[in-house]
Formats: C-alpha cells, structure tokens, sequence
C-alpha cells in the first residue's frame, strides 16, 4: 500500500483530504489508554502513523511515541510536522508483520485502519502476534478496522466518494469508487486524484486496490490467539459511540 498515490505521490495533500478530528480522537485514545494503566511518560508505537498527526498529539500530551510507516513519503510528512518539537519523536520506516524492534519495548500500541490491508487470514493473525510481541505485559492496545456489516450499508448507500480542494499547485479532486466483494468481505476500491494547475495543465494518478474487512468475532478470535485479554469494543474512540453506530470497529485489550 506505500504505492498508493494516497500515501505517495499525494502525501502532501493527506491533510486536506482526509482530515480528521486528531484532538478530540486523541482525547477519546488518552483515556482508553488511562484506564489501562497507560499514562504519562508511557512508550507507544503508532503503527500505521501516516503523516505524524496522532503521534505528534500524543507526544504533546507528555507520552513518549515511535511513528512506523511503510510510506517514506508519509514518513517525510510526519518529520516535517515534528521537526520544531521539543522533544525527539522517532519514525521509523518499517513493516508491522515484521517490526524493526525488541520484544516488548512499548507500554502500548496504537494501530488505526491499517489492518484492512491484510487480505490473507495467516497475515491478519500474524500481525496481531506481532504487535502483542511489542507490547509489555500488561500493556494495552487501541486500534480499529472496517466492520463488514456496516461497511456494506454505508458503501451500498454510497458507493462513491469524491472531493475537490484548493491547493499551492493547483484545484485537486479526488474520487473513490467501491465495489462490494461478499463472498469474500472485500471491498474493490478504484481511486483517482487529478490534479488541475492555474495554467491549465492536468495530471492524473489511478490507483485500484482491495481491503478486506472483519467482523468481530473474527477479531476477538484473533486478539485471544494472540494473547490479549478483557478486549472491550466500541464504534469509535470514545465510550458514548456504541458498536455498529459506524463502519469501524474500535478496540481496546490488555496484554495477558
């Protein structure tokens, strides 16, 4: 997935496309984190971390993150948004089913929609025995990934996503279109970002890819092979967004 223009080509444009709510999720993520004895000072591995936003929150916060990414581009982001920090955040480059670090050298790990992208069962159980063996015992994970239910009602609805923006180099659109695979939980997903400079010039960037979404009892199934325990489930980083009110699965576990 690091060559998807997404992640790419287009890394710079990720904020004006794709903005999220960073403070407010990090508030609902600092205390999902609190209740699991995860507090100040704490080591964390945002697994996933993109362009730096929730790492950089985090670290302002008082806790101590790691940012890992298989796109240098977004990676590039990321120490562009931190390089004024106070204090050193590093970001490593790397795969989450092969992470580039000790046994246990985090007190947690955060990991947002990135599983998605594993297709095969024997990735998507190796990647969660991956991430627990990062994590202390008796530390915590948050993380979330698409639930199919959900993601079939709303993508049934809305196939099609697409969003113009204002940028330094020109007006950039960019239009999603999904494709439900049901046998197989997968979603087809066809992307394309063109880009439209003042002088008139065109360039366009198509990417087709495929993200296969779980259920949860497939991830209950698979934290428990993995060694992780009082899993509680909700429909987004805060305990008031009840399961199934989005197309997201949000976990939080302990490590046994």
């Amino acid at each position: 997935m690091a060559n998807r223009p997404f992640y790419g080509e287009y890394a710079w444009a990720y904020d004006l496309l794709a903005g999220r709510p960073v403070e407010r999720m990090c508030d609902g993520i600092e205390g999902l984190l609190r209740e699991r004895g995860v507090d100040f000072g704490a080591r964390i591995l945002d697994a996933g971390c993109g362009a730096g936003h929730f790492a950089s929150e985090l670290a302002r916060r008082g806790y101590r993150p790691c940012g890992l990414d298989m796109s240098a581009q977004m990676l590039a982001e990321a120490r562009e948004r931190v390089k004024n920090a106070t204090a050193a955040l590093p970001l490593v480059r790397g795969d989450i089913l092969a992470l580039p670090f000790g046994r246990q050298s985090f007190d947690a790990v955060l990991c947002r929609g990135v599983l998605n992208d594993l297709l095969d069962d024997a990735s998507r159980a190796a990647a969660l025995v991956a991430l627990a063996g990062a994590i202390r015992p008796g530390g915590a994970l948050v993380m979330d990934v698409r639930e199919w239910d959900a993601t079939v009602r709303r993508k049934t609805r809305e196939p099609v996503f697409e969003k113009s923006v204002s940028t330094p180099r020109g007006t950039l659109t960019f239009r999603s279109v999904t494709r439900l695979d049901h046998q197989t939980r997968q979603l087809h997903i066809s992307e394309k970002h063109t880009l439209k400079t003042s002088g008139g010039d065109e360039s366009v960037s198509a990417y087709d890819f495929t993200m296969r979404c779980w259920t949860r009892e497939e991830l209950q199934g698979r934290l428990t092979a993995a060694g992780f325990e009082s899993v509680e489930y909700f429909g987004g980083y805060d305990r008031e967004t009840q399961p199934g009110m989005t197309d997201r699965i949000v976990c939080v576990a302990s490590l046994a």
